[in-house]
């Protein structure tokens, strides 16, 4: 994917805790139409990378660029506002509330008349289109949308989450261990929704303990390894061994 364009990056991503450093000057680049994996032990740095980069929490030092202009990025909702879309690894769905309600929330459509004007009445049948809509789009097979979130089954509910990411995501898809404490079939339907994000225009970027899903899915990956830049790579361009090698540092890596 040489020479695709760099759509968004982060130079020097530092996050302190007192006198611990739980990510040390870290650089990333996500190029348009791929998937990048982040790989590396528990306490790499991974989640913490993330939520640097999408103002979840506040970064020590360094900087964002989105076309090659700085973006500051200070909350969750400015990362929304600039187009990046999280799905951490809860999901981020209500249990009490319907399908319906967890793909709007916070985005919810009013009614196009004096009711929701006046009284902020929903569009629950505009909504309930669209969401429709996409579920036949992407093919998730989910009849009942007026259910509660906490009625389905995991793979049920990361597609749902999923396919908020590609309703709202503008252009960039942030998925943390989307087929955490899934099963075989559920994380196969997972990783394809993944696969479809690009599909619809967005760029990912995953976090990953599985290295068949790196291999499968993705077009770069790279290493964090106690917090700090260990490797990147073209996914082509390894194997399963040498990635495990790079996580553990018993194969030496340098950035690229």
């Amino acid at each position: 994917m040489n020479g695709t364009q760099t759509i968004l990056s982060a130079r020097g991503l530092s996050k302190h805790y007192g006198g611990v450093v739980a990510l040390d000057a870290v650089d990333l680049e996500l190029r348009q139409g791929e998937v990048l994996a982040v790989v590396g032990d528990n306490g790499a740095g991974k989640s913490t990378l993330i939520k640097a980069l999408t103002g979840a929490i506040s970064k020590t030092a360094g900087r964002v660029e989105m076309d090659g202009e700085e973006v500051v990025i200070n909350s969750p909702s400015d990362a929304k506002r600039a187009g990046i879309e999280t799905v951490y690894q809860d999901l981020a769905l209500v249990n009490e509330l319907s399908i319906t309600k967890n793909m709007f929330l916070g985005r919810e459509i009013r009614r196009n008349d004096v009711f929701g004007r006046l009284f902020g009445a929903l569009d629950f049948a505009k909504m309930d289109s669209e969401i429709r809509a996409l579920f036949q789009k992407l093919d998730i097979r989910i009849a009942d949308i007026y259910r509660e979130a906490e009625a389905f089954s995991g793979g049920q509910r990361q597609a749902v989450a999923l396919a908020k990411t590609v309703m709202f995501g503008k252009r960039i898809a942030i998925l943390d261990e989307p087929t955490a404490a899934l099963g075989v079939r559920e994380s196969k339907m997972a990783m394809d929704l993944v696969r479809s994000l690009k599909d619809h225009g967005l760029s990912v970027i995953m976090i990953t303990h599985n290295m068949q899903h790196v291999m499968n899915y993705c077009d770069r990956v790279m290493v964090l390894r106690l917090g700090r830049l260990a490797a990147v790579r073209d996914v082509k361009d390894v194997d399963g061994d040498t990635l495990v090698g790079l996580i553990t540092g018993a194969t030496e890596g340098r950035a690229a």
